[in-house]
């Protein structure tokens, strides 16, 4: 089931009113309004409305739309997109475009609310980048005042910073304070043969995650053994309901519910961003290197991150690499897994959102799924061009519900002007044999955009805007 809200009018709200409905629906019980009108708020309301959630009770106050996904007193854990914070001279609008809005988070949390009762447990995160400063980026998202307005209301409602290993770092790239955070804080899942990256590992294969330890990531990663350390608070939730962008992403397309999972990852260099190399030389992390100038920076790049982080040497080296690398990044756009040809990225993704599905708390597999995973997409304003972290603002004004996270992708990908054949990431979602995503045939799936039921192909004729692709993806979406 997927419900979409199309609306060119819909924006977001300032949070002088913490992102509360402006209209007291009857089944509100938070007594706080804003004194403005909140379209977001009403936005998310239709899009529960009109997917028929608890459709005998709309309009009373026991209207409770997720209760038929999320039990009371379960446990649920937000996944929302909150990548980093907003850069010196970073366009307040662009950065809407990168991470969750907290008026999104806002009314989703309210429903959860309904849904779990006084003995449940919301909490709401993601691991961003190593760098992101946690205050800075809830301050930024506005989610800071959501934290605020359920803290003095006495709602148990927790925000969570996955990572385990959090850096500072100045404009020049320079480490400063490195915090390692309790290693309890993550259980290590093994897929084995299962990982999808088992299927593109040969003899030399080296997978590379970009500014990590390689030595780390090749000992997570090796013939019959594919780890990933999941944050303990992903694998206690009893369901998972993730509130990612509609933006695109340099490594995979697009970026939206699957690629969302790799937030639930404690220790990022269990990630596999790419192989290290060129195709002739059994990578994907650039197209060709005829000049040899890539390969030389890649070696470099991989001898400083093997350096210790607290070292002086690694500190300023790393710098160097960083404004290096930032240089020559005009000329050499399709570098770090940054294109097309990334047959990487996907299937690290896509282990990942197996695992949120099929884990169990000891990061043992189970045959059946163990917890739901609900998406809603925020596209109020998307990003186009050089996503996932200069993302242009594109004003799309949409919302995107689902129980699957592979059907709401391939919506997605849909109304971001894209053919979902061509992402690998949406398309190879519907083949799985193994542990698999898509819950239903694609053609059985029913859809409802402003209240009118259609199918993906009327959904193409929905399309106002084409996001211009990352540089890597020119001519393939």
């Amino acid at each position: 089931m997927i419900s979409i809200v199309d609306d060119s009018k819909l924006s977001y709200t300032n949070d002088d009113d913490f992102f509360s409905p402006s209209i007291k629906y009857p089944e509100y019980r938070l007594g706080h309004l804003s004194k403005r009108e909140n379209r977001v708020y009403d936005a998310v309301r239709s899009v529960f409305s009109q997917a028929g959630l608890d459709r005998e009770r709309f309009g009373a106050v026991d209207w409770n739309p997720l209760a038929q996904f999320i039990k009371k007193s379960s446990r649920v854990f937000i996944l929302c997109n909150l990548v980093y914070h907003r850069r010196l001279n970073e366009d307040k609008k662009d950065f809407s475009g990168k991470c969750t809005h907290g008026s999104v988070l806002r009314a989703v949390v309210d429903y959860i609310l309904l849904a779990v009762g006084p003995n449940g447990q919301i909490r709401f995160g993601n691991a961003p980048l190593q760098s992101c400063n946690w205050k800075l980026v809830l301050r930024d998202t506005g989610v800071d005042r959501v934290i605020q307005f359920y803290k003095e209301r006495g709602v148990p409602v927790e925000a969570c910073d996955l990572r385990l290993l959090v850096t500072e770092r100045g404009m020049t790239g320079l480490t400063g304070c490195i915090e390692h955070r309790d290693e309890q804080g993550c259980v290590a899942v093994d897929l084995e043969a299962d990982s999808l990256v088992s299927d593109i590992q040969g003899v030399n294969t080296r997978f590379r995650v970009t500014d990590y330890n390689p030595h780390r990531t090749e000992a997570c990663h090796q013939k019959g053994r594919h780890v990933y350390f999941i944050n303990t608070r992903i694998l206690e939730s009893d369901i998972v309901f993730s509130i990612p962008k509609l933006k695109t992403h340099e490594k995979v397309g697009m970026t939206c519910a699957i690629k969302g999972c790799v937030g639930s990852v404690g220790h990022k260099d269990s990630l596999t961003h790419h192989r290290f190399g060129s195709p002739n030389h059994g990578g994907d992390e650039y197209p060709s290197d005829m000049l040899h100038i890539r390969s030389a920076m890649s070696h470099m790049h991989d001898a400083i991150q093997k350096l210790p982080l607290e070292s002086k040497t690694g500190r300023w080296l790393r710098s160097f690499d960083r404004i290096l690398r930032s240089t020559v990044r005009p000329l050499f756009p399709c570098s770090g897994g940054a294109w097309w040809g990334n047959d990487t990225c996907w299937r690290m993704a896509m282990d990942l959102a197996r695992i949120l599905a099929y884990a169990d708390q000891t990061g043992k597999m189970q045959e059946i799924p163990v917890r739901p995973h609900l998406t809603l997409i925020d596209g109020v304003v998307g990003g186009e061009g050089p996503g996932p972290l200069a993302p242009a603002a594109v004003g799309s004004g949409v919302l995107i519900f689902g129980d699957n996270i592979v059907t709401t992708d391939w919506a997605a990908a849909i109304l971001m002007g894209y053919d979902p054949q061509a992402l690998p990431i949406v398309r190879e979602a519907t083949r799985l044999n193994c542990y698999k995503l898509l819950a239903r045939p694609l053609s059985e799936e029913t859809i409802i955009n402003n209240s009118i039921q259609v199918t993906f192909e009327e959904l193409k004729q929905k399309v106002k805007h084409h996001y211009r692709p990352p540089y890597g993806w020119k001519d393939r979406l």
